[in-house]
């Protein structure tokens, strides 16, 4: 009975062994084949370029008028007449604002008639002198008599014209701070006036960039107000020093504004075209990884010794360090560890190292949580 009962146990555990063998057999086939379904990682890519690229220098300014002044009354009085509106284009000599002058005019008058009488007299004189009637310091006081009568016309005309407040320069008049009426003391500021139809971008650059920089050089500036809008102009002039403390130099560029789009005061960026053109391999900026150790990119290509199902070699990504040149847009320069043609990894770069399989999925854009590459 018990040689049965131990002859029972042991096909029972062979049964058990073979069961849980054919079991384990599959499981372990079925978590290796979910650990290599894991191991590829789905990226998005892009085919690094060789494009012409123009040097440039990069630096951040203001815009200036190149021609703006502040509107001010050089003599004090009341205001008789505007004749200009704020906003409004005015030319050059119109009238702005006329002061009270009355007073002024009253006065001319009364030099006008003394300059008459004085005139009359110097002519008496020189003609008595003619006939030896009178002395040569008699003429020459009715001469120093019209001369002064003359004086006080031509002094009370320039107080008559500081009274009547004229455009220095055509261009766009600002809010006017002045009403019918109102006195001004001396030097009171009317209006803001700028000419618009070009505009001076004043920024500075570091010393190393003198020897590239030239009076003529082509000169491209955005604006936040405008982003998407570039206003052309060139380098105006360049300044004769260096500021020791920063070891920068001013630059100013004159720049084209047709459309009266630009205003004084602006943030500028500014770029400045230097040197000839270059032949550059360029990726986009997503697919860089900066670090403190370098800065690196993957690189996808098919490995021949990784292959699917069907025999096609499997997409593999490599880490390589880069060299990197200046930036345009949302491209940078590669120097050095890329060639043109290379498929660059541009998202899902956090999950993949070395060796690693990748799927290519482009619709998985650097735009889009980078978090999702890979599940």
């Amino acid at each position: 009975m018990l040689k049965r009962i131990l002859i029972a146990g042991g096909v029972l555990l062979l049964i058990l062994l073979i069961v849980g063998g054919v079991f384990g057999t599959r499981m372990y086939f079925m978590i290796q084949g979910f650990k290599n379904q894991k191991q590829v990682a789905t990226v998005s890519e892009e085919t690094a370029k060789q494009e012409t690229w123009q040097p440039n220098f990069t630096a951040v300014g203001n815009l200036e008028p190149v021609q703006g002044a502040d509107i001010a009354n050089q003599v004090a009085g009341n205001v008789a007449a505007i004749n200009f509106d704020s906003g409004q284009q005015v030319e050059k000599g119109q009238l702005l604002v006329q002061l009270d002058d009355s007073n002024e005019q009253a006065q001319l008058a009364g030099y006008k008639a003394q300059e008459k009488l004085a005139d009359l007299n110097a002519q008496r004189a020189h003609d008595i002198f003619s006939k030896h009637l009178i002395s040569q310091s008699d003429v020459d006081t009715a001469d120093s008599n019209l001369k002064q009568a003359q004086a006080n016309v031509a002094n009370t005309q320039a107080d008559i014209a500081k009274k009547s407040i004229r455009a220095p320069f055509s261009g766009y008049a600002g809010i006017r701070n002045v009403n019918l009426g109102q006195y001004l003391p001396q030097g009171t500021v009317l209006v803001t006036l700028q000419a618009l139809d070009h505009m001076y971008a004043g920024f500075a650059l570091p010393e190393q960039a003198l020897p590239s920089l030239a009076r003529g050089q082509r000169v491209e500036v955005t604006v936040d107000a405008y982003p998407t809008q570039k206003f052309s102009g060139q380098v105006n002039a360049i300044d004769s020093k260096v500021d020791p403390s920063s070891h920068t130099v001013r630059v100013q560029a004159l720049i084209s504004n047709p459309q009266h789009m630009l205003r004084a005061g602006m943030f500028a960026n500014i770029s400045v075209s230097a040197g000839k053109s270059l032949q550059l391999v360029t990726v986009p900026k997503s697919s860089v990884t900066y670090s403190l150790y370098g800065n690196s990119v993957f690189i996808v290509a098919p490995d021949k010794e990784k292959k699917d199902d069907k025999g096609q070699p499997l997409l593999t990504a490599s880490e390589v360090f880069v060299k990197l040149g200046q930036e345009q847009g949302n491209r940078v320069a590669v120097l050095e560890g890329v060639k043109a043609g290379d498929m660059v990894v541009t998202s899902g770069m956090q999950k993949l190292h070395t060796g690693a399989t990748v799927a290519i999925n482009n619709d998985v854009t650097p735009d889009q949580n980078p978090g999702a590459a890979g599940k």
